[in-house]
């Protein structure tokens, strides 16, 4: 009769030193760059309640009164919505660091799979932002090649 020898499956992984010094080492510099991110909302937010009032002011200093309320609440909303932007991959990359270093002092398994689910919310959320950006560039490229199309009707082969 055959013998069947298992094979190691997925679940049988551990984190052997050299693993566990990689893995110490990403949570620290993740722990980081969640701080300084976190910074840098901030300043987003900080720049959000400032830009309005300061353009406008400037604007009237300068004598030109069409910058009006709406144009101050339209800067302070987008910059608003970059330090939003900003703090939830922030959060998730802090949340990786603070369980992957409590996962690894205490050997949790429990909290190393909340670091790891931390980390995939994470690239998640930045992949999909970045489908989100590389759209608006793919519109803002065929909108330039449509308008230098529109310059030049009679060019036949356009640009």
């Amino acid at each position: 009769m055959e013998t069947i020898v298992p094979t190691p499956g997925l679940f049988e992984l551990s984190v052997d030193t050299t693993g566990y010094s990689y893995l110490k080492d990403a949570a620290r510099w993740a722990k980081f760059l969640a701080i300084v991110g976190f910074i840098f909302c901030a300043f987003f937010l900080l720049f959000a309640l400032l830009a309005g009032t300061l353009m406008s002011g400037l604007f009237n200093a300068l004598g030109n009164q069409t910058f009006t309320g709406a144009a101050s609440a339209a800067i302070t909303v987008v910059y608003a919505g970059f330090a939003l932007l900003n703090f939830f991959p922030c959060l998730y990359l802090f949340n990786f660091a603070a369980r992957m270093q409590v996962a690894l002092r205490d050997n949790d398994q429990d909290q190393l799979n909340r670091s790891f689910k931390n980390m995939r919310s994470f690239y998640r959320f930045v992949g999909v932002l970045m489908i989100i950006c590389l759209c608006f560039w793919a519109l803002g490229l065929a909108g330039i090649l449509l308008q230098a199309k529109l310059m030049h009707p009679g060019s036949g082969t356009g640009i």
